[in-house]
């Protein structure tokens, strides 16, 4: 089989130039997209600038591509373990493979944006190309004139410089056009071949083969008949060494937009409506032809001319007609003002294609109906143009030649709201690399959500992230599957357990070397006096034991505790632990010279020392964070609320047990931050379940804040849950952690401030607020249980300020999934049942 007609252009390729055989030169290049998702309005003002300085700067016939294809599996495991040293991390391995596997499963998807221009026409010498062409293939341009290629690189390199680098142009290799037709001949069916990189999945070649095919336009040959004129609008592609796998594509394209035109943003970014339909594949191809705004003033003034002598010729006239052209004279007005106004504006005539491409008619018609629909609540007419759908299909193939479907089918729009059509954007979240912690939802594709926590602190990048939700959520597992990753890949955690069932010690059991610690039945000590470097020691003791008794640092007892805390103080009086400031303090008490201020510290600490072990044993071993996983059990510990935190009357009755948890909680960031923002080599994070004992205090802030500004440079990271980021999440922890998570809120209140919060304002998007409340991980199951596949769905906004929707994987490998339930009862009584 073969073609009917000639659609494939290509003469020869060098690199990422074209050699058309109608003497055109293109160069096309891969488009990074701009984040676009849920932002706010004011930064998708900013995309749409972007887009408008594009537009303006492209020449006439440039062709701007989005192309659906399969992502690439081993591409996601390269960058899974980029930056990780498997030899040392066997449990990260077996995870990567893990999750390598669930990946493929997903059959996840990605959109490739290409930009092709023309950058010149190639002289005669290009015949001979074309001659090589007929006789079965691309021919090399080794023996191209030098400086004729770097006419074409430097015009090219010209209109880049125009556009600017919001989209990051990269050249693509030559192999990229192969790819691009192998897409185009199998697009939706069997063998579509998956997307390639941008990092080098294509070989760089000079050349390219390119297949031969059957299009067979209306399917006619299904019907075992040839019919003239079809009336199906489908292409069926058949290639002659794989019959059994032929694709059935339709080409679509506007017929109509709104008449009172597309608001932006939220009305006219109408590419946003292709994605997630299922088993087709989608592409689109958007050619553009550009005039300035002096030509467009010419061309009006004339075309106002001829209004002005028809309406004359119909003066005398009663018809509907004279109405008409005075409406399009109106018409023509406005647009001629709004050049006039903006001198910098150019005209667009563009036309859209999206091309359909299924396994079969059914599937594909089933497609191409269902984007009607979708499009009809734009009040968008797609129209599926009989006799048309060859012409149409071939306008997305680089270099092709203009047809006539082109211009029966453009639309011309200043370039201004041509912008607001924003093609090259994208609803991609998390980072470029690292773990694959969900999906996906937003775009629709389920490409891997990728959370490099360890490869953005090597990055000199900010790795804390913060979390909310409310109960049952889905807060502690995002936390502990993190922990767990940190974990696999050699770094090394501390969690503070509040839960009454132990879900971190459950978890920490899961890892070798770990080491889980109980306040109330201490096994090591806190004491700041042991546990810190001498030179700190007596400034860390002061941060907690002042609070404690209640006393300030300047006046009476308190600046008694301050002066013996002191270097020379400690120096002086040999104090190396609290005890022995206690037996300093009654030493001093008793000796007639000194002042009252000495009996009232000793009454105080007297109160505390006998009940507090954990800071006044001395036979205890001090608290050493040198192991894989540390877990500080604190549940028996008295807290004080948000409320009570930050509250000053209340904050000043707070009891003595309350008083003594707030430090010992402390006490643990300190002693977090003191081993983890070093540099030893090793990634640490601090896990705090409870925000707003590290949030609220004083001490707790400066924890906070050092291990969000400070911590990207010591491979450090902290990591915070909360119920209400409004209360909890201020200071460093709402403007310095970069990454947020948030899951399911029913609480109105609460959904509030966690979109808010997140970056997402809920006045442009007042809808949010529903699909948080009540779309996220909805307990709509058995019991009012949340549905196995709806579990962990959330919203997050990554390190770019990106947001977007996604889910939650958890760990890929059963074992470890067992190990971060966050009821570790429930699942024993489930064991036991299971054994009996």
């Amino acid at each position: 089989m073969a073609f009917d007609r000639d659609l494939q252009p290509t003469a020869a390729i060098r690199g990422n130039l074209q050699f058309t055989r109608s003497g055109l030169v293109t160069a096309t290049y891969f488009i990074s997209p701009l984040g676009y998702g849920l932002r706010k309005s004011s930064d998708k003002f900013d995309v749409k600038s972007a887009h408008h300085a594009l537009i303006n700067s492209v020449p006439s016939g440039s062709l701007l591509l989005g192309i659906q294809a399969g992502l690439n599996t081993i591409d996601v495991l390269s960058k899974m373990v980029e930056g990780v040293d498997l030899d040392e991390c066997d449990a990260y391995a077996v995870e990567v493979v893990a999750s390598y596997e669930r990946v493929r499963a997903i059959l996840p998807q990605t959109r490739i944006f290409l930009l092709s221009i023309p950058v010149g026409s190639a002289n005669p010498a290009t015949s001979a190309l074309s001659r090589l062409w007929h006789g079965g293939g691309t021919a090399d341009l080794n023996a191209f004139p030098r400086a004729d290629l770097e006419a074409y690189e430097e015009k090219a390199n010209e209109i880049l410089s125009r556009i600017g680098g919001d989209f990051d142009p990269v050249p693509v290799p030559a192999a990229l056009f192969q790819w691009l037709w192998e897409h185009y001949l199998s697009r939706g069916a069997a063998g579509d071949p998956v997307a390639p990189t941008q990092v080098g999945a294509l070989d760089d070649a000079t050349a390219a083969v390119f297949r031969s095919a059957a299009l067979d336009e209306g399917a006619q040959a299904d019907n075992g008949r040839r019919l003239r004129p079809s009336f199906v609008p489908v292409i069926k592609v058949v290639q002659p060494d794989y019959e059994f796998r032929p694709s059935y594509q339709s080409m679509l394209t506007p017929h109509s937009f709104p008449y009172a035109g597309m608001t932006f943003p939220g009305g006219s970014e109408f590419l946003n409506v292709l994605e997630g339909l299922g088993d087709v594949t989608v592409d689109w191809g958007i050619r553009v032809s550009t005039r300035s705004a002096d030509q467009v003033l010419k061309s009006n003034e004339t075309n106002l001319r001829r209004l002005g002598e028809q309406m004359d010729q119909r003066d005398q006239e009663v018809s509907f007609a004279q109405n008409t052209l005075m409406s399009k004279a109106q018409m023509l007005g406005e647009y001629n003002q709004h050049f006039e106004v903006n001198s910098g504006e150019s005209e667009v005539s563009f036309t859209t294609v999206i091309a359909v491409g299924g396994p079969s008619r059914e599937v594909t018609m089933d497609a191409v109906n269902m984007l009607k629909r979708r499009y009809k609540r734009f009040q968008i007419e797609l129209t599926a143009p009989l006799g048309a759908q060859v012409d149409l299909w071939s306008m997305l193939v680089p270099g092709s030649p203009a047809r006539r479907a082109f211009d029966d089918y453009a639309h011309i729009v200043p370039s201004d709201m041509w912008a607001g059509f924003v093609p090259f954007t994208s609803s991609q979240i998390g980072d470029d690399s690292g773990p694959v912690i969900g999906v996906n939802l937003l775009s629709g594709h389920f490409e891997p959500i990728h959370f490099g926590i360890m490869e953005a602190a090597m990055h000199d990048l900010s790795a804390s992230f913060a979390v909310t939700g409310e109960l049952g959520s889905g807060k502690s597992y995002l936390l502990k599957l993190i922990a767990a990753l940190v974990n696999d890949m050699g770094g090394q955690f501390l969690a503070i357990d509040r839960s009454q069932v132990g879900e971190w010690e459950h978890f920490a059991s899961a890892i070798d070397d770990a080491v889980v610690i109980d306040l109330a039945k201490p096994t090591v000590s806190l004491d700041p006096l042991r546990l810190f470097d001498p030179h700190i020691a007596g400034e860390r003791a002061l941060d907690s034991i002042l609070p404690l008794l209640d006393l300030s640092p300047t006046s009476g007892a308190g600046a008694a505790a301050s002066g013996l805390l002191t270097p020379r103080g400690i120096a002086q009086h040999r104090i190396r632990s609290l005890l022995d400031l206690v037996e300093v303090v009654v030493r001093l008490r008793d000796d007639p010279g000194v002042g009252a201020e000495f009996a009232d510290l000793a009454s105080r600490l007297a109160t505390v020392a006998e009940r507090v072990p954990v800071l006044f044993d001395p036979k205890l071993p001090p608290l050493h964070l040198d192991a894989a996983a540390t877990v500080i059990r604190s549940h028996q510990v008295a807290l004080p609320t948000a409320e009570e935190l930050t509250t000053p009357h209340l904050y000043s009755r707070l009891p003595l047990t309350k008083r003594l948890g707030t430090a010992l909680y402390e006490l643990v960031g300190v002693a977090a931050r003191e081993a983890f923002l070093r540099d030893n080599g090793r990634f640490g994070m601090l896990v705090g379940d409870e925000a707003h004992h590290f949030t609220q205090t004083q001490v707790g802030a400066a924890v906070t804040s050092d291990f969000s500004r400070d911590g990207r440079k010591h491979l450090a990271a902290i990591a915070l849950a909360s119920h209400d980021p409004a209360t909890d999440f201020q200071g460093a922890a709402h403007n310095l952690i970069p990454n947020r998570f948030v899951f399911r809120q029913r609480d109105e209140t609460l959904a509030r401030n966690s979109l808010e919060w997140l970056g997402v304002d809920l006045e442009e998007s007042p809808y949010l607020l529903q699909i948080l409340r009540e779309e996220t991980s909805p307990p709509i199951g058995p019991g009012r249980q949340v549905p196995e596949e709806r579990r962990g769905e959330m919203f997050m906004r990554d390190a770019l300020n990106r947001i977007g929707r996604g889910k939650i994987l958890g760990p890929a490998r059963p074992e470890r999934a067992a190990a971060i339930t966050s009821t570790p009862g429930a699942q024993r009584a489930v064991e036991r049942r299971m054994i009996s």
